[in-house]
């Protein structure tokens, strides 16, 4: 009988069995390997290394298990005697290893090797779940990698995920394994300087969700018409909009996603007014002429917040009065129905932290945060930037245009330090 053979490079329990079973039968390790469809060597070693020892019981109570115990006649003999030594059974120095299929085992007062079936597996089991324990890394190797991490992620508070993008051949094991490193103090940088290490809470389910009338604004741009429009036009280019305050009263931010390639636009605003949201497109379509903006922006979904409630200044062109975006609401406090921002903004948040001022900040230095933000790799992009992302539809003077400009990989930085700015 054959086990049926499954490709692993791990002996199964049932393999192993069978092992025990041969070995009882005094079968070669030749005819084992033929019935598991495994190389001879595998079931030498596989025997060698979890065999199972076994001393001999003690005749009268005798523990004297030296092979020359009938010349010293010492009721125990010591092993730190210099005339001890193990008598050893031919078996256990040459195939098979084991007294399994030894008919003599049961009157025989040697040492004892047995191999079974549930030891070894059980063995080889406890060995591979310890061996992911602990640090696989040699001190100059750790030491170097340190060199080139440590300022990455304290100095310029680069994530995990940019820095696996652009450094693949100086990091030789995984994510989980770097986190595990950093948990048992391998590094010089500890968890608290990583830019993100938190569990999310559930997420609560709200039966009672506020409910109200719809306006003449929303009419037509709820999130049901979003997903019917982009239903009828699959390729769409989307937009997500949003703000991000400062300081209650003073600057805000303009955030604009494009949701294709995780490309965020930032603009200063000196309110969070509908006014301010009007002047900000006024600018960008002016930047931008009206063709392209109608291909970037041709769907714009945003909150419910006040500042957004005039959208025909987004929509339409001045001069031509032409319907050139469409702009839809998400369902009230739905916010996670554009979640892609609502994520990006970690980044913003990484450099200007809540409570932080935007009054000391101009949009030069607001460019270069949106520089760096563009510039740090992605995960949900296969590892691009969302720089690289964006050249696929925008040529790299358009994205300058829109002040925006590439960041080398190690340069990359999500610091406070970045805009040298105080909490005013």
């Amino acid at each position: 009988m054959k086990v049926e053979h499954i490709p692993n490079k791990h002996l199964t329990y049932e393999e192993r069995d069978f092992i025990e079973i041969g070995l009882n039968k005094e079968r070669s390790f030749s005819q084992i390997a033929e019935d598991i469809n495994k190389n001879r060597r595998t079931i030498s070693r596989e025997i060698q290394r979890h065999r199972f020892r076994k001393n001999p019981s003690g005749f009268n109570n005798s523990k004297n298990i030296c092979k020359n115990r009938y010349e010293c006649k010492k009721f125990d003999c010591s092993k730190k005697k210099e005339c001890y030594e193990e008598e050893i059974c031919f078996r256990l120095t040459g195939t098979p290893y084991v007294c399994n299929g030894c008919e003599q085992k049961n009157r025989c007062r040697k040492i004892k090797y047995y191999y079974y079936a549930k030891f070894a597996n059980d063995e080889y089991s406890e060995k591979l779940k310890t061996s992911r324990y602990g640090i696989n890394q040699s001190k100059e190797e750790i030491y170097e990698l340190d060199k080139i991490i440590a300022p990455l992620i304290v100095e310029k508070h680069q994530s995990i995920s940019h820095i696996y993008a652009n450094h693949p051949d100086e990091i030789k094991f995984s994510r989980s394994t770097m986190y595990n490193y950093v948990d048992l103090g391998v590094f010089s940088f500890k968890n608290i300087d990583l830019p993100r290490k938190v569990k999310y809470k559930k997420r609560k389910e709200n039966k009672k969700q506020r409910i109200r009338r719809e306006t003449a604004i929303r009419k037509g741009r709820t999130y049901e018409d979003f997903k019917e429009y982009i239903g009828k036009n699959p390729e769409c280019s989307i937009v997500e909009m949003d703000t991000v305050e400062g300081k209650k009263g003073g600057k805000v931010f303009l955030t604009l996603l494009i949701r294709q390639s995780k490309f965020m636009l930032i603009y200063l605003m000196e309110h969070k007014t509908k006014e301010c949201v009007e002047e900000a497109f006024k600018e960008i379509k002016e930047m931008l002429g009206k063709e392209i903006f109608k291909r970037i922006f041709e769907v714009i979904l945003t909150d419910n917040g006040s500042e957004f409630f005039n959208p025909m200044s987004i929509e339409k062109d001045e001069e031509t009065e032409e319907i050139i975006s469409h702009v839809f609401y998400c369902d009230p406090e739905a916010s996670w129905q554009k979640g892609a921002i609502e994520k990006n903004h970690e980044y913003i948040r990484y450099v200007l932290p809540k409570g932080s001022s935007f009054n000391e900040l101009t949009q030069d230095k607001t460019n270069i945060l949106m520089s760096n933000i563009n510039s740090t790799s992605r995960d949900s992009l296969n590892g691009k930037t969302p720089y690289n992302a964006t050249l696929l539809i925008l040529d790299e003077e358009v994205i300058e245009k829109l002040g925006v400009i590439r960041i080398e990989a190690d340069e990359v930085s999500l610091s406070p330090k970045l805009l040298k700015v105080g909490d005013k």
